[in-house]
């Protein structure tokens, strides 16, 4: 009987004191995308299986982006309200951030 309460006293130590050392050191600040790289990323996911990663693959009717020599306001407008086969992009992106870092991005496939 003894034995059996200092094995549960043991165990439910053992219990308490899992982790608690480790999420200290697991809570490392990872390094963060830097805007660009989140435009590239939101691209790469939402746009490139139509448009290619250089903007210039065109699947679907897309337009070649590179050649694009379309504004930030007409970019987003397009972004917005979808445009031939390509669907609205707002909800996808999420917010405001999202589609401007995507815009940004766009303008870094011309040539």
């Amino acid at each position: 009987m003894v034995l059996t309460r200092i094995l549960f006293i043991l165990f439910l130590a053992g219990l308490t004191s899992c982790g608690n050392d480790k999420a200290s050191s697991n809570n490392e600040t990872l390094p963060s995308e830097t805007p660009a790289q989140k435009g590239a990323s939101l691209y790469t996911v939402n746009c490139a299986s139509c448009h290619g990663e250089d903007g210039k693959m065109g699947g679907s009717g897309a337009k070649d982006l590179s050649q694009s020599r379309l504004g930030d306001k007409q970019i987003k407008k397009i972004l917005q309200k979808g445009k031939n086969a390509m669907p609205p992009m707002s909800a996808i992106l999420e917010n405001e951030e999202n589609m401007e870092l995507v815009i940004q991005h766009i303008k870094t496939l011309r040539k």
